[in-house]
């Protein structure tokens, strides 16, 4: 993956998860932001039809997490945040990452059961943390 993409996608993660922990939500000047990183490498990277694939690679994950968000499983924030990785990185990538993610954050809420001993229906997680873990991990993986 190229050190551009790589770079801004760290940016605005590193930048949600601040948000996200503070505020639990994800600000929409945020992926606008992220939203014109990928717009400009889509077209530098592919002229014209770069903007096509930007629409494309923006959709597909709001598309595929729209059910997720129905029943609370995931917030807004968060899948904006997959479609802004997704017209960054690319959405083969964005999917691993998806995957990844799920995993992590399903250790830790069975870690957190069991060491609470339970579950806490309240307890919300910010799921932006795992999505940049799994970032990283695949990243570490990957080069």
């Amino acid at each position: 993956m190229k050190k551009t993409k790589t770079f801004f996608t760290w940016s605005i993660l590193t930048v949600a998860n601040l948000f996200d922990a503070r505020e639990y939500k994800i600000p929409n000047e945020l992926i606008i932001l992220g939203y014109a990183a990928g717009l400009f490498l889509n077209i530098q990277n592919f002229q014209m039809i770069g903007v096509v694939l930007f629409i494309i690679k923006a959709i597909l994950p709001v598309l595929i997490l729209y059910l997720l968000y129905t029943l609370k499983g995931l917030g807004s924030g968060d899948i904006k945040l997959f479609s802004v990785m997704s017209t960054l990185v690319g959405f083969e990538y964005t999917t691993e990452v998806m995957i990844t993610s799920v995993m992590l954050a399903g250790v830790a809420v069975l870690g957190l059961i069991l060491y609470e001993k339970g579950i806490n229906l309240k307890r919300r997680l910010h799921y932006s943390f795992y999505m940049t873990a799994a970032f990283f991990l695949l990243q570490m993986i990957n080069d």
